[in-house]
């Protein structure tokens, strides 16, 4: 499939800033599942520095406020073609050694609940039948928690989602990695995008799942939200141990200022050339 992304990031202050400094994951690595055409990133209209690549094979490009600025404005633009590879993730840019991410953080440490989910994932399988514990984690997390939008912030934990049993893409992704991570299973988040075409989801553009660890067959992402495993219409973009490591821009201001967000993002489906 032939993708076109927009993805628009307006932050507004309502007073001149006295400095700010931004750290963002807004550019992919090619993958098994992603060929990369094009793909730009601004910050009111000029480049970042130069592009670093870190360990997970994220590319992360810094910006800071040369002068006063009311106004910070990024723009993503990108052209690539994907490919349904059942979730499978594959990549030499990624050297990390999966045991890492058995560790939990704040937004994902378990809670009585989540270990039941996870226990209750694994009951049925033998303990070498990881993709089928993984595939009933997905399920279970699709059924017990609703995706309903501003019932969760970027504050919320994996154990405050799972006791309310509502949130976002972002929220049912931390409930899965905890389970998963709750029976052994290394597990990350991923950052990226959904296209929404003919296999239709009311869940798309801009779009949050996870990955699992699979002896035999690496790193493989489960979509809670959609109940799937990402395919074509997926373009990742960057992963971590939760969604603050993974968050496409992070940045701290100076400045007496309150911040206002905008975002707008859009995919295109195009006819390959």
């Amino acid at each position: 499939m032939h993708l076109t992304v927009n993805h628009s990031t307006n932050y507004h202050y309502d007073d001149n800033l006295l400095g700010l400094i931004q750290t963002t994951k807004l550019i992919p690595s090619s993958y098994n599942g992603l060929k990369i055409i094009d793909w730009e990133v601004t910050r009111n209209e000029k480049k970042g520095g130069d592009i670093f690549r870190d360990a997970e094979g994220n590319n992360v490009v810094n910006f800071k406020s040369e002068e006063k600025e009311t106004n910070v404005y990024f723009l993503v633009k990108g052209i690539v073609e994907t490919f349904n590879t059942d979730g499978i993730y594959k990549s030499t840019n990624d050297k990390i050694n999966p045991l890492v991410y058995m560790r939990n953080t704040r937004l994902t440490q378990p809670n009585s609940d989540i270990y039941e989910l996870g226990l209750e994932a694994r009951k049925t399988c033998s303990d070498d039948e990881i993709l089928k514990m993984a595939h009933n984690i997905l399920g279970l997390v699709s059924e017990k928690i609703d995706y309903v939008p501003y019932t969760t912030n970027t504050q919320t934990t994996a154990a405050m989602a799972m006791e309310q049993k509502k949130g976002v893409c972002q929220d049912q992704a931390h409930i899965m990695i905890s389970a998963a991570k709750s029976i052994g299973l290394p597990s990350r988040y991923v950052s990226g995008y959904m296209h929404k075409n003919e296999n239709d989801s009311e869940f798309q553009a801009t779009h949050a799942w996870a990955e699992v660890y699979v002896n035999d067959l690496g790193w493989v992402g489960f979509d809670p939200t959609n109940r799937c495993s990402p395919d074509e219409r997926y373009i990742r973009v960057s992963c971590g141990l939760d969604a603050s490591f993974a968050a496409p821009i992070r940045g701290v201001y100076y400045g007496n200022s309150n911040e206002n967000l905008e975002i707008s993002v859009q995919t295109i489906e195009n006819s390959p050339q």
